[in-house]
């Protein structure tokens, strides 16, 4: 029978180290038959925890939001196994690909490994915690281990796999029950809560003036707590994460409010633009005054040295050049992605209709004997799996539309030309992500080096250079 489950991956030491090493376990030479059984998805194996690593990166730079390493959820592991002798390892591999493809809804990349290693074939997922727009991450609900079950059991019976039918409900972990019974949810009900009313905050009274106005009592004695309607007890901000504390939440609204009334605007002098690298390079020149030891918390100097080398090799002086360049670089990767994804999808269905024609020939002499029995609740009993196979088949033919059904044959050579054009496809996907992460993160940097807000960003485009 074929089974599933669910395991989230965080660790206390170098992120990408660990998720190198898990990815790196699972496509082991000796288990994956020298790698032929992997597959992936928005990333290349070899390279995914590079990639992964990458989204993360951009994730922080585009939300600012950043977990404490103890609780950061890196990746997923899916395992899907089945009874010995019951599929081959490719078939396996394409199964683990559609699981992951149906569970991430096609939003997070994921590395797919058959391991033949062991008496029964199964099958290792890694998919990515952060989104593939880098703004958000998997949402591991209480029934995600429910829900990936039904997928894989729905997908095994159409497929003619077998699955475990009425399975006992497993007993409740000691952290889930502690979890309902102290509430710990709360933590993720109230950081949710501040994640969606600080942005729109103007400074850090405004932003506890509206965390009230959603419900939230505010107590204020050595750290900052919230207590919502229906909660027992307050709920400590610092017990969020670093980026909860009452010091952070007040740093992180300073950020938003911008400069004071009456200050000269950013990348302007004596109403001309400034060059951006004489700007940048005066910021990280500044003394040790009022304003640079707040600039130095929120931006590391480091980091401001590279976006400052990488504007010199890329020749880029003016502002409104380098967000010419982020946006063409955002519409190249979406381009390219989107092609993705479209020959994904076609690939996807020609390798089912090829296997529901395939089904649909081995089965047509039950199906037959099947409608001409008398006794038809027994006989489906006896020949569940094949009778599912060919009413699936029908179905997939029905759906065609009256189209002529296509050849096993003709399928096969769609679907190499597809795998041919995506493997092509994905050396730009590969070259227009990294210009994308480049530019957009060299932007965002330069924003908040010079403390521009968005008004201020459409007041200098809208502000002409003079020659």
């Amino acid at each position: 029978m074929a089974i599933s489950s669910l395991y989230p991956r965080k660790t206390m030491r170098n992120r990408q180290r660990f998720m190198a090493d898990r990815l790196d376990y699972d496509q082991k030479a000796e288990k994956t038959i020298d790698g032929d059984l992997v597959s992936s998805y928005m990333c290349l194996p070899e390279s995914a925890a590079e990639e992964f690593e990458a989204s993360k990166k951009l994730y922080f730079l585009t939300t600012g939001r950043r977990q404490d390493p103890a609780h950061d959820i890196l990746m997923y592991r899916i395992i899907q196994s089945f009874k010995p002798g019951e599929i081959t390892p490719e078939e396996a591999n394409r199964l683990g690909y559609e699981l992951a493809m149906k569970f991430t809804k096609g939003q997070h990349q994921f590395v797919v490994s058959t391991h033949v290693d062991k008496a029964h074939i199964h099958t290792h997922i890694e998919f990515n915690s952060t989104n593939l727009n880098c703004d958000g991450k998997f949402q591991n609900v209480k029934d995600s281990a429910f829900i990936l079950r039904e997928l894989n059991d729905d997908l095994c019976r159409v497929h003619g796999y077998s699955v475990i039918e009425n399975p006992k409900p497993s007993a409740k972990k000691q952290k889930e029950m502690a979890a309902a019974q102290y509430g710990s949810s709360h933590k993720e009900q109230l950081r949710r809560a501040i994640d969606r009313v600080l942005p729109d905050s103007r400074d850090y009274e405004d932003f506890l003036a509206k965390m009230r106005a959603e419900g939230y009592e505010i107590k204020e004695g050595k750290g900052l707590s919230f207590r919502a309607p229906g909660w027992d007890r307050f709920t400590r901000s610092d017990k969020l994460g670093s980026d909860y504390t009452r010091e952070a939440l007040r740093e992180r609204s300073a950020v938003r409010r911008g400069p004071s009334a009456g200050a000269k605007k950013p990348f302007q002098r004596d109403g001309r633009k400034v060059n951006l690298l004489i700007d940048i390079q005066a910021k990280m020149a500044a003394g040790k005054g009022a304003g640079y030891e707040h600039w130095a918390k929120i931006f590391n100097l480091k980091e401001a040295a590279k976006t400052l080398n990488f504007l010199v090799d890329n020749g880029l002086t003016d502002y409104d050049e380098l967000t010419a360049r982020a946006e063409q670089a955002g519409t190249r990767f979406d381009t390219a992605s989107r092609r993705i994804k479209q020959l994904e999808a076609r690939m996807s269905q020609a390798a089912q209709l090829k296997t529901h024609i395939i089904n649909y020939s081995k089965t047509r002499d039950v199906y037959a004997a099947y409608q001409k029995s008398r006794h038809k609740k027994e006989f489906r009993a006896e020949h569940e799996a094949e009778i599912a196979q060919h009413e699936a088949a029908k179905k997939a033919f029905d759906d065609l539309g009256g189209k002529p059904i296509p050849k096993v044959a003709q399928l096969s050579q769609e679907y190499a030309r597809l795998l041919a054009e995506k493997q092509g496809q994905y050396e730009e996907y590969r070259a227009a992500r990294q210009d994308m992460i480049a530019y957009q993160t060299a932007k965002r940097n330069v924003d908040k080096i010079l403390g521009l807000t968005p008004e201020q960003q459409e007041q200098n485009r809208e502000q002409k250079p003079e020659r």
